[in-house]
């Protein structure tokens, strides 16, 4: 029902926004199936950002990665895959801390990189419970452990 102004009533507007969020909660829904081709290619690219970290002086290699790293951050809970997002996030936070301390720890962005291939090869969705929690504890202590 229209108002007299010729604005639709609260009631068509709710309707209408319910729509719309239905048709973008079905767009990713059908692009889901596609994330993993995707998350696997920026996996790749993160290979390569972390192949140019060496022994000198790393600040422009780790913000490749920091960048790879962020983009797939950025997806994750987006396709339902919470833990990539978390991982994703505490990786960011390590590169963050190793460019502004000048020491990084090749073995913990390794550890990073292992755990976002586990969670996407076993197709791990949600936050994963008791075994998200202790991938993410232990890639904390090892991130600290590497600035102790």
């Amino acid at each position: 029902m229209t108002q007299r102004n010729g604005k639709p009533s609260d009631a068509e507007s709710d309707k209408e926004f319910g729509v719309a969020v239905a048709s973008a909660q079905a767009a990713v829904a059908g692009l889901a199936d596609k994330y993993i081709g995707w998350v696997n290619d920026d996996l790749k690219r993160l290979d390569a950002a972390i192949a140019g970290i060496t022994d000198g002086n790393n600040s422009e290699a780790l913000r490749e990665v920091y960048g790879v790293a962020h983009d797939i951050k950025g997806q994750g809970s987006t396709f339902g895959y919470h833990l990539i997002t978390d991982i994703g996030q505490l990786l960011c936070r390590y590169i963050e801390r190793a460019i502004e301390r000048k020491k990084v720890d090749r073995a913990v962005i390794d550890a990073h990189v292992e755990a976002l291939r586990t969670v996407v090869d076993n197709r791990i969705q949600g936050p994963a419970g008791e075994l998200g929690r202790e991938i993410i504890d232990a890639l904390k202590g090892v991130a600290e452990r590497s600035f102790a």
